[in-house]
């Protein structure tokens, strides 16, 4: 059906825009680190209402897609993921933005763990790219390949967490546990993005696949 296809065509591209506002929230962040720039961190706060608009719209369209032309198959599949995908995007959206409010309550912020949030902010913003990528191409290969970063955040993670826990580490008490809450919301993401890679393959294949 005609009118179908370019209804699932819509929900698809309003997907792949509500993900690259998505990028560029987090490349946004990644300036915070340095930069330290308030004007920038609020306006990263506003676009996640943005994003949040987009999530309804593909909500909006799915369910009416559902309603009106009762999809089988493989339209059905990528309704779902769509609209699975739609969420995993306004929830790393949402952790952009409470980084930027985590930089607006915290003026000073220990240089070593600027550093270690830039380089697993970069992962993040590689992985949602390429998921980006797989998603376009129904590529299930890379799915699974992007997966496999989100062993190098946690690697990273479990890495500083020895080092704030260390009787002679260079953190404070209440340094180490606003350092453990900012990387663990960048953390977060990575989950996400796994979630974004389940729901690609559930897509292609029809199969439910649990990272």
């Amino acid at each position: 059906m005609v009118k179908l296809d370019k209804e699932l065509q819509d929900i698809q591209y309003t997907l792949l825009k509500m993900g690259d506002k998505v990028i560029a929230m987090h490349q946004k962040v990644s300036k915070l680190y340095t930069e330290k720039n308030m004007d920038l961190a609020l306006e990263i706060i506003k676009e996640d209402d943005f994003i949040n608009h987009l999530e309804e719209e593909i909500n909006d369209v799915g369910m009416s897609i559902l309603a009106l032309f009762s999809p089988v198959a493989s339209d059905l599949r990528t309704i779902i993921a769509a609209i699975k995908i739609a969420s995993e995007f306004e929830r790393i959206g949402d952790y952009a933005k409470n980084i930027a409010i985590y930089f607006i309550k915290n003026e000073e912020i220990q240089e070593n763990l600027i550093a270690e949030c830039i380089q697993i902010e970069a992962i993040c913003i590689s992985m949602l790219r390429s998921a980006m990528q797989a998603y376009q191409q129904e590529d299930v290969d890379l799915a699974f390949e992007i997966a496999k970063q989100d062993l190098e955040i946690d690697e990273r993670l479990r890495y500083f967490y020895e080092e704030v826990t260390n009787l002679d580490t260079k953190y404070s008490m209440k340094q180490g546990i606003e350092a453990s809450h900012l990387l663990s919301t960048i953390e977060r993401c990575g989950d996400h993005i796994k979630n974004i890679c389940e729901h690609i393959i559930f897509q292609k294949k029809g199969q439910h696949y649990d990272f």
